[in-house]
């Protein structure tokens, strides 16, 4: 493969275009941001982007962004993009690794192809998605589905992101890192031919986008540079300009926060620090009483049934407090998630890195709540414990069953030190997010073997029998000390009245005011505190992220 290298141009320091700021609500957290979670419609008019586990549309000149209906809501989604035509969305989703297209307007979602997840795709005029592919090169698939195809290969230790087909129909323009890992730090924006792999260096940074009207947009150095870019030539011309010198890129992809639309208006997240995250306590009517700053990355905090241990991962180190003092949280187990404090919090169950303990096999261990002693193994293939029931009964947990979404809920017996099933196993479902009830005669969970997530509430031990509970879905049941069931629901806490029985029966679903708290994955992202007569959430909170937006930065 012959090699052209252009010369590359020093950046001009020209001042910042005036943007225009778009705050989204506050809880929606961008979906793995270090894959391009957002994308604008072909006209520039859309936002599309991946929060909360599920895809979101808002019109930039203002609105409410709407959850676009057809992915499997609360299934991790990235790298959304559009059609040319503006009428089609695609994206990757976690849930069988697959590439998935749906109507913008909503539908049928459509598999495409099983794909590895990607570092950047783009929609070519030639019905073609194009596919970042990490050290696997630049894959495409047809976007009515059908085989992948590599067309872009790469030699040992290089890689490839945000790969866009230039108007010739042959050359692909992309993102080239080196280095094993790759050093993304040191990336290249090239161009290929797919027919001949004749590569041409275009300029120093990353992910460069090609616009109709002759430009070249991309990021070096942290800012965001547009210069007149010949696709037939593969050449630069004129001086760089500098639209933005604060855009956000994110590791360790080394991605850029920006988006352009084919008209050139351009959304980008400033590169400023993420605003601090808060663990608050929140009454069912709504009342927050902040507790204090936690670290960068906190998830998933877990309080001990006697309300004197509160537990979260961050960073894949648990750290555990002695509630509510939560800036005296501590350090106690490393290379380690999903924590869950046993009734007198003084053990936690805890799922494992695989990296660290048995060649990547998911492990869930016991150990000491201050972190001595040697850790236990409860179960294996397990992930994460969900419930333990008060007085040292045991406790819930999830485990994979076979590939794909087979995840089931189990329940671990300290006193006989075995675990037993407590789902309804469906097959190419998950049921998990399990919560004993407080008289321990019922479990409730959610399952998604309607298509989307659904509440099921079934005896406990299991008899076989199950009954659903939300008429309209709904993730993540936790049982209030009253018998209640309160749940998520895309951003927003409900609250379900629940009369048991021979055959339990359920009113209808009441909304709560309690949003804008983050929940951006599968597992639940908040605890329920049962404490006598009382229910309230401990959640946490921060800062919606801000795009800015310029639509007149050619002037």
């Amino acid at each position: 493969m012959r090699l052209l290298m252009l010369t590359t141009l020093v950046c001009t320091l020209a001042g910042p275009a005036a943007a225009q700021t778009v705050a989204l609500p506050d809880g929606h957290e961008f979906n793995q941001p270090e894959r391009y979670p957002f994308a604008l419609s072909p006209d520039g008019s859309r936002l599309l982007y991946a929060a909360r586990a599920t895809l979101f549309l808002r019109p930039l000149a203002g609105g409410t962004p709407t959850i676009v209906e057809g992915p499997l809501r609360g299934r991790n989604t990235s790298n959304p993009i559009f059609s040319p035509d503006g009428q089609s969305i695609a994206y990757w989703t976690i849930a069988g690794g697959v590439l998935e297209r749906v109507a913008a307007a909503g539908g049928m979602r459509v598999t495409l192809a099983p794909v590895d997840s990607p570092l950047g795709l783009s929609w070519g005029a030639d019905g073609q998605i194009y596919i970042g592919a990490g050290d696997k090169g630049v894959l495409r698939v047809p976007a009515s589905g059908g085989p992948v195809q590599t067309v872009v290969k790469l030699a040992a230790g290089e890689a490839a992101r945000s790969p866009q087909l230039l108007p010739d129909g042959d050359q692909v323009l992309f993102t080239l890192g080196e280095g094993t890992p790759t050093n993304w730090a040191q990336s290249r924006i090239v161009t290929q031919s797919m027919k001949t792999g004749q590569r041409t260096v275009i300029t120093t940074g990353g992910d460069g986008r090609y616009l109709q009207s002759g430009h070249l947009l991309y990021v070096s150095g942290g800012r965001i540079m547009a210069t007149r870019f010949d696709a037939r030539a593969r050449t630069l011309s004129g001086q760089p300009k500098t639209i933005s010198d604060e855009v956000q890129v994110v590791n360790p992809t080394g991605a850029a926060l920006f988006a352009v639309a084919s008209n050139g208006v351009l959304a980008y997240v400033r590169a400023s620090g993420p605003p601090a995250t808060q663990l608050a306590l929140v009454s069912l009517d709504g009342k927050r009483t902040s507790l204090g700053e936690v670290p960068a990355g906190t998830a998933a905090p877990r309080i001990s049934a006697n309300g004197k241990k509160v537990a979260f991962a961050a960073q894949n180190t648990i750290y555990v407090a002695d509630f509510p003092n939560i800036a005296g949280a501590r350090k106690v187990i490393e290379n380690a998630t999903f924590p869950l404090p046993s009734p007198d919090g003084e053990w936690l169950a805890f799922g494992s890195l695989g990296t660290r303990r048995n060649n990547g096999e998911e492990i869930l261990f016991m150990q000491r709540a201050d972190g001595s002693g040697e850790p236990e193994i409860i179960a294996r293939p397990a992930r994460a414990g969900e419930n333990w029931m008060e007085g040292d009964q045991g406790f819930s947990f999830i485990t994979h069953r076979g590939a794909g979404n087979n995840y089931d809920a189990w329940f671990y017996a300290p006193g006989k030190k075995e675990v037993e099933p407590i789902s309804v196993s469906v097959d190419d479902s998950a049921q998990m997010s399990s919560s004993i009830s407080p008289n321990r005669k019922w479990v409730a969970y959610m399952s998604s073997e309607s298509g989307d997530w659904q509440l099921y509430v079934q005896p406990y031990p299991a008899t076989g029998k199950k009954y659903q509970v939300s008429p309209e879905g709904g993730r993540s049941p936790m049982w209030t000390s009253d018998n209640q069931l309160v749940f998520d629901k895309d951003g927003q806490m409900y609250a379900v009245a629940v009369q048991l029985g021979d055959t339990p029966t359920f009113g209808k679903p009441r909304t709560l005011p309690v949003t804008g708290y983050i929940q951006p994955q599968l597992r639940r992202n908040w605890e329920l505190i049962r404490a006598g007569d009382a229910s309230q959430f401990l959640m946490l909170f921060r800062a919606a992220p801000q795009i800015q937006v310029v639509a007149n930065w050619q002037n």
